[in-house]
């Protein structure tokens, strides 16, 4: 049985990652609006619905007037897509053929994964002898950084994308990992913590580094720095096709739900 205490949580973290960093990158063509009491972020230079997303649509009285304003502003301000959080509470508030009339279709699925965190777990996340390094990002490496994310996402190396999770550099609850392979950094990744929760955010590694332990470490080393910082829960969302459900199982993540990403072209 889900635990919808984790659950609300979790999700009221991710909520206040994607606020947090829009608002940290407005100069990068980033925006956070409200409207209709609904909450959606958008970056103008990215076509990815999942990074241009209604985020918390089941608080609208009215879910499906939301959506329709929230189009008109997101096309107002250049938005090139639009997407929407489809986990089954989200589609059950708007019905799945009123999303459907509104033109958004079935992007990519994600896992949502949780789990508690106890400190008795610290010793258990001691890193082997041979996993490879991992280390928080210096201020003068933030290009560096940017760069490797985007292209552990198979982007272009100076995709916006990388640029804007490299903008939370130092901010408050935000820390930002790279991991060295034979003293060559190849992996990047960030961790965000609010109130007590961990939000293991993203994780990428560039394709001459895969398969050498990069994620491993990463998720046992964000999980210790969340301990130390007082977490009591974390989470993470990854995609249902590559190798990172397994990592999640690994270690000790539960699978809340899977959910859609709805998206809709806004240009063309």
């Amino acid at each position: 049985m889900i635990d919808r205490e984790m659950v609300e949580r979790i999700e009221r973290a991710e909520n206040d990652a994607f606020t947090a960093m829009y608002r940290a990158a407005a100069d990068l063509g980033t925006a956070v609006v409200e409207i209709d009491g609904v909450t959606t972020v958008w970056s103008r230079h990215d076509d990815d619905p999942g990074y241009n997303c209604i985020i918390n649509l089941t608080d609208a009285s009215d879910p499906h007037a939301a959506i329709m304003h929230i189009e008109a502003a997101a096309r107002a301000d250049g938005a090139i897509v639009l997407g929407i959080d489809g986990s089954p509470e989200t589609i059950d508030a708007v019905g799945e053929d009123r999303v459907e009339a509104l033109g958004f279709r079935a992007d990519y699925q994600e896992h949502m994964w949780g789990r508690r965190l106890e400190r008795s777990e610290l010793d258990h996340l001691a890193e082997p002898p041979d996993a490879p390094i991992v280390r928080r990002v210096r201020d003068a490496e933030s290009d560096a950084f940017a760069r490797i994310l985007n292209i552990g996402y198979d982007l272009p190396a100076d995709s916006v994308r990388g640029r804007i999770f490299a903008a939370t550099l130092g901010l408050p609850g935000w820390i930002h990992y790279l991991v060295e392979y034979d003293g060559q950094p190849g992996s990047a990744s960030v961790m965000y913590v609010t109130d007590g929760v961990a939000q293991l955010f993203v994780a990428t590694t560039m394709p001459d580094f895969r398969g050498r332990g990069g994620q491993a470490a990463l998720i046992r080393h964000r999980l210790r720095d969340a301990l130390e910082l007082g977490a009591d829960l974390a989470t993470s969302q990854t995609g249902t096709e590559n190798a990172s459900p397994r990592n999640m199982q690994r270690r000790g993540f539960e699978l809340l739900y899977t959910r859609w990403i709805l998206g809709k072209p806004l240009t063309g």
